[in-house]
């Protein structure tokens, strides 16, 4: 005879199994590239989905599922899991995985402060340079431009290359390189706070910042990437505050999923 209360209870764990990321979906992940070692192509499949929402935070990544999906040994796969780690988008637990990470608030606003600093800097370098090349620039500007209406999974990585192509202006890479790494930290979080109307404002941010670099101004440059951070920031602070409190407590049959996988 079928138990009720037993199927009841199944049909509540699959769901909440799901969410919490204990069956995921790997089908998410992007093929490898010809771009690199094998460590940076599957670094590079992972990130990109977890940077564009494809993966969520909590989703849990093994070793051996991930090498099966990916036609590799496990060993490129631990050490590409051990770099995402190191950028801050995942946690690994001994014999349990790796799992997505999960920003609170105010890691987020922490996150944003530390980038306007480092961008902020990048563009006052990129202004006293005699050899501003901005070609490269307006290229993602105009791309940008035609996803504003496609979606924020599409816009994110192409705004990602945007700013690296901004920072890279100043000529210190390694600044360029962590304020890139801090930016795909945020967009993990950011992709997710999706308001109506929000991309074409941060596009023509971008214009800003773009026409301030062109006119060499040093103040307006400031105040547009300074404007362009600060209102990002703002966005999806107010959308994780909003969702913190609607957010329904645990309940044990979480618990009871988590101990079945464990």
């Amino acid at each position: 005879m079928h138990d009720a209360s037993s199927g009841s209870t199944h049909c509540v764990v699959r769901p909440l199994v799901r969410i919490l990321g204990l069956m995921t979906d790997l089908g998410v992940l992007q093929g490898l590239s010809d771009r690199g070692s094998l460590v940076d192509q599957v670094r590079e499949s992972i990130q990109s989905a977890i940077t564009s929402g494809r993966l969520d935070p909590g989703d849990r990544l093994r070793e051996i599922p991930l090498s099966k999906h990916f036609g590799v040994s496990t060993t490129p796969v631990r050490e590409a899991l051990r770099r995402l780690e190191s950028d801050g988008l995942v946690q690994v637990h001994p014999r349990r995985g790796a799992v997505v990470t999960a920003l609170q608030d105010g890691v987020v606003a922490d996150l944003y402060d530390l980038r306007l600093v480092l961008e902020a800097e990048a563009l006052r370098l990129a202004v006293a340079r005699t050899d501003l090349e901005l070609g490269p620039v307006y290229g993602l500007l105009g791309e940008l431009e035609r996803l504003v209406d496609v979606g924020d999974a599409a816009f994110a990585e192409v705004d990602v290359q945007f700013h690296r192509a901004i920072d890279d202006l100043g000529g210190n890479r390694e600044l360029a390189a962590e304020a890139e790494r801090i930016h795909r930290r945020i967009q993990a979080a950011r992709v997710r706070a999706s308001v109506p109307g929000r991309l074409r404002i941060a596009q023509d941010q971008h214009a800003e910042i773009v026409e301030a670099l062109r006119k060499r101004e040093p103040d307006l440059v400031q105040e547009a990437v300074r404007r362009h951070i600060t209102s990002a920031k703002d966005n999806v602070l107010g959308f994780l505050r909003a969702r913190s409190t609607t957010v329904e407590p645990a309940t044990p049959v979480v618990d009871a999923a988590l101990a079945a996988v464990d």
